[in-house]
C-alpha cells in the first residue's frame, strides 16, 4: 500500500479496525455499565448518610453548612445518581438485546 492510497475493505475492516456497528468491545461496555451503576448508587445513597454530615471538606467552610446540609442539594446529588443509574441500566439493556 502506498501513501495516499485509499484503504480497501479487507485492510480496514473488523476485527483490526473499529466495529462496523460503532459500538465498543463487550468488556468495555460491561465496565461502563458497572461504573455507571456503582456511581449511581453512591450518589443516590451518600447524601443521606452520616458520611455526608461529617465530611472534612464541608468543615473547611463552616459558613456554608446550611448549603451543604440542604435537602435541595442532597436531592440534586441524588438526582444525578438516578441519571447515572438510568444510563447504566439502559446500556445494560441494549447489550442484552
Amino acid at each position: 500500500m502506498e501513501v495516499g492510497e485509499p484503504l480497501t475493505s479487507a485492510e480496514g475492516s473488523y476485527p483490526d479496525g473499529p466495529r462496523p456497528d460503532g459500538r465498543g468491545s463487550v468488556i468495555t461496555r460491561v465496565f461502563f455499565v458497572l461504573f455507571c451503576l456503582e456511581i449511581g448508587l453512591v450518589l443516590i445513597l451518600l447524601p443521606w448518610t452520616f458520611f455526608w454530615d461529617r465530611n472534612y471538606f464541608f468543615s473547611l467552610t463552616p459558613q456554608l453548612d446550611e448549603f451543604w446540609l440542604s435537602t435541595y442539594l442532597r436531592g440534586g446529588v441524588s438526582g444525578v445518581g438516578i441519571i447515572n443509574l438510568w444510563i447504566g441500566l439502559t446500556e445494560a439493556w441494549s447489550m442484552w438485546r
